[in-house]
């Protein structure tokens, strides 16, 4: 996954802030031959935070100081995914791929889902800003920085909820409640796959990553 956002001289913090940015997905047959989690079920979440004012719009600070306005780090405490504050997605019990940006002007996120009743909040990285990584890593704490991607497996066919009315995941920033996923009871049949191993990552060999020249002054 690749991001863009406005590059323009003097105002980027604002324009970005205002929403001038987005994502798009590149691919190619071998990722398309591992049998991820793919269309409706492959979803990218944009998370940013930014700061309202009473009216409900958006409020980028400045210094105070005429000479000098600008305030290149913004913290802002409400964090939207997607352009929406406190969102839901309706999910099934099975498997959902998450293409995830940190859009945010200088926080770091640190998200994590609350655990349903048989799932100890466990999800999978399988891949970052370079790429799909060897193998899927295990997780139940991600730590993103701005402009950093992660690619999220999450399985919610672990969440075994009762009932005819299914059950809901928060994913979490710290303490705070991010988004809502509301898990269907049932849903149709899961065909894709966690493969155990991704794109394989071939090491450099040492004796090519250094080369000695013997210099005579």
């Amino acid at each position: 996954m690749l991001w863009y956002h406005d590059h323009t001289l003097g105002i980027n913090r604002l324009n970005v802030f205002a929403g001038l940015f987005g994502v798009f997905l590149v691919r190619d047959e071998f990722e398309d031959s591992l049998n991820l989690p793919r269309g409706k079920y492959e979803i990218p979440l944009v998370i940013y935070d930014r700061v309202f004012d009473l009216d409900g719009q958006l409020n980028y600070p400045v210094s105070g100081d005429p000479k000098s306005p600008w305030v290149p780090e913004v913290f802002g405490d409400a964090v939207l995914v997607n352009g929406k504050l406190f969102p839901y997605l309706e999910v099934g019990p099975r498997r959902y791929r998450f293409r995830v940006l940190n859009g945010a002007n200088g926080r770091f996120f640190h998200l994590t889902l609350s655990r349903g009743p048989t799932s100890n909040g466990t999800f999978h990285q399988i891949g970052t800003d370079q790429g799909l990584l060897p193998a899927p890593v295990p997780l139940q704490r991600l730590s993103i920085a701005p402009g950093e991607r992660a690619d999220l497996i999450v399985d919610f066919s672990s969440h075994d909820f009762s009932g005819a009315g299914g059950g809901n995941v928060i994913l979490k920033n710290d303490n705070l409640n991010v988004m809502q996923f509301r898990v269907a009871p049932n849903g149709p049949r899961d065909t894709s796959v966690l493969p155990q191993t991704l794109r394989p990552v071939p090491k450099i060999p040492e004796s090519s990553a250094v080369k000695t020249r013997m210099l005579s002054l």
